[in-house]
């Protein structure tokens, strides 16, 4: 009688690992926010933050990094998020 064999076909792994993994949100580190979480703070509209914060990256002041977020009925989706540089 011959083993029963435990290990899935690296494919088959493949896809239920991305499934698992898929459409889980992240959690957004403290400071990190997005461009409409920023509108909001400054009390600007989305078009002037988005314009503000794509400046201040070139400009080194802010750091952009995605991360994965509810997206209402979409799931989780990729977010850009924005944070202020260290400054010295």
């Amino acid at each position: 009688m011959a083993a029963e064999r435990t290990e899935m076909e690296p494919a088959e792994l493949l896809r239920r690992l991305r499934l698992a993994i898929a459409n889980q949100p992240e959690e957004v580190p403290e400071g990190w926010r997005t461009a409409s979480q920023w509108a909001d703070l400054w009390n600007i509209s989305a078009n002037a933050a988005g314009i503000v914060l794509a400046k201040s990256v070139k400009a080194g002041l802010m750091e952009t990094r995605k991360y994965r977020v509810s997206a209402g009925n979409r799931g989780a989706y990729p977010t850009v998020h924005y944070k202020q540089t260290k400054t010295k």
